[in-house]
């Protein structure tokens, strides 16, 4: 079987949640993975990964860029796993790397503007935003703008670029939730909690869209309700980061 072929099918496994399948497909093939090609040590750091081996992943992703230096792919997945593993300056300096390597290549731009945005870098992240758009006006980077944008103060311009994401696919979650959010910023709590129930009804199941949930609630004075929201999101989720200070200070307020 060949190399590619290999790889497809330990893809496979991955992709239907079979993580140890995949992992014995490659090893099988590999018992030795420092002499394994780059493109084998990338998948091997997503089933690591997978098993909650964020070390041994990152260090599989290294190895693959060292390997194969001017590979877009490995930098891309360098960038995911950093993300995942919460270093957010290094998945800067990964997705940085690879629109270096390919300025064009579709999205790029756009997962640098979240990365920035999770750094709070976001005049940065605005940029990098924009260029997604000039590069490849998808829903995607005016939802990336439209982040952006709302971080910085600038809520109407916020709910310009997410209605132009909606524009572009009318049903994509994340522009919807973008534009709530710009209406909230815009004191518009009313037109915010209907999408922000549409997204619930269509199965979204968030951290953010209960808190935000929650805000558009107590804006529009139901107290009660917005207590139960946070309370929820409390009992759900109690060793996510933030979320229990921003919990708190909601209950302070209802």
């Amino acid at each position: 079987m060949s190399t590619d072929a290999i790889l497809d099918q330990a893809e496979l496994s991955l992709n239907n949640r079979d993580v140890a399948g995949a992992e014995r497909i490659l090893t099988q093939q590999w018992p030795d993975m420092a002499r394994a090609p780059g493109d084998v040590l990338n998948l091997m750091a997503m089933v690591r990964l997978a098993q909650g081996k964020g070390g041994e992943a990152e260090r599989l992703i290294r190895g693959a860029i060292s390997a194969e230096p001017n590979s877009l792919r490995h930098h891309i997945q360098m960038g995911h796993i950093l993300t995942a593993l919460g270093n957010h300056s290094g998945a800067v300096e990964a997705f940085t790397n690879a629109s270096r390597i390919d300025p064009k290549w579709p999205g790029v731009f756009v997962v640098l503007s979240q990365a920035f945005y999770s750094l709070e870098r976001f005049n940065d992240a605005e940029r990098s935003a924009r260029q997604a758009v000039a590069n490849t006006p998808t829903s995607g980077a005016f939802e990336a703008l439209s982040n952006a944008l709302r971080a910085q103060g600038k809520a109407q311009d916020a709910l310009n670029a997410a209605d132009e994401a909606l524009r572009l696919d009318w049903q994509d979650p994340n522009a919807q939730h973008a534009r709530a959010a710009a209406l909230m910023q815009l004191n518009r709590p009313q037109d915010a909690l209907t999408i922000f129930d549409e997204l619930r009804s269509r199965g979204i199941d968030l951290p953010v869209l209960h808190m935000n949930r929650g805000a558009a609630l107590e804006a529009l004075g139901r107290k009660d309700e917005a207590r139960a929201v946070y309370e929820e999101a409390a009992r759900r989720w109690p060793n996510l980061p933030n979320l229990q200070d921003r919990v708190a200070a909601a209950r302070k307020r209802v």
